[in-house]
């Protein structure tokens, strides 16, 4: 488990899971190795600070195989999962950023609200909260919020039902068949 301000461990980790995002992508077995790591609310700041700073890059990662950012990408995403699996305690931290001044890890925290939902984690408010917040974010940010979802849509019927009561918003449906 992550102590506060453990620095090299956390940056060890983020990017252990950036590189297995890299090398196999976003799938069952990066979200369990995530849940092995053990983090906790201890660990928020910490985490957020990483947003931008990420560790060094990997010898697996090619701007021309990953794109440019796909570092920051994929560390973020790290990042974002090792938070999910704090639990509900992480909820107020991530909505700050959900709702808070507009950047690319704003998506990332909706898609954790969403999957909180889909969890059964106060469904109906947060699904409430998506639908009047989620008209004012970015194009952008409502586009990256769904891309990583859509996947698991299949096999997820809890996931599908967030997704069916937030497809009432016009924008999600409109992000929604931009995507599919």
């Amino acid at each position: 488990m992550f102590r506060k301000h453990n620095e090299p461990e956390i940056n060890k980790t983020i990017r252990k899971l950036a590189e297995y995002l890299l090398e196999n992508g976003l799938d069952a077995v990066f979200r369990k190795k995530a849940k092995e790591m053990s983090v906790s609310g201890e660990d928020l700041d910490d985490l957020q600070n990483l947003f931008f700073t990420p560790p060094n890059e990997s010898e697996i990662y090619s701007p021309e195989i990953h794109g440019l950012g796909g570092w920051l990408s994929s560390c973020q995403f790290a990042i974002f999962e090792l938070i999910y699996c704090v639990g509900e305690d992480a909820l107020p931290f991530i909505r700050e950023i959900a709702w808070g001044e507009y950047d690319w890890t704003q998506a990332n925290a909706i898609e954790l609200l969403i999957r909180f939902a889909a969890d059964g984690v106060d469904r109906e408010g947060i699904v409430e909260e998506i639908k009047s917040n989620y008209p004012r974010i970015r194009h952008e940010a409502q586009l990256y919020t769904i891309q990583p979802l859509l996947t698991e849509l299949d096999q997820n019927r809890e996931l599908k039902l967030v997704f069916d009561a937030l497809l009432e918003i016009a924008d999600f449906k409109e992000a929604y068949e931009e995507l599919t």
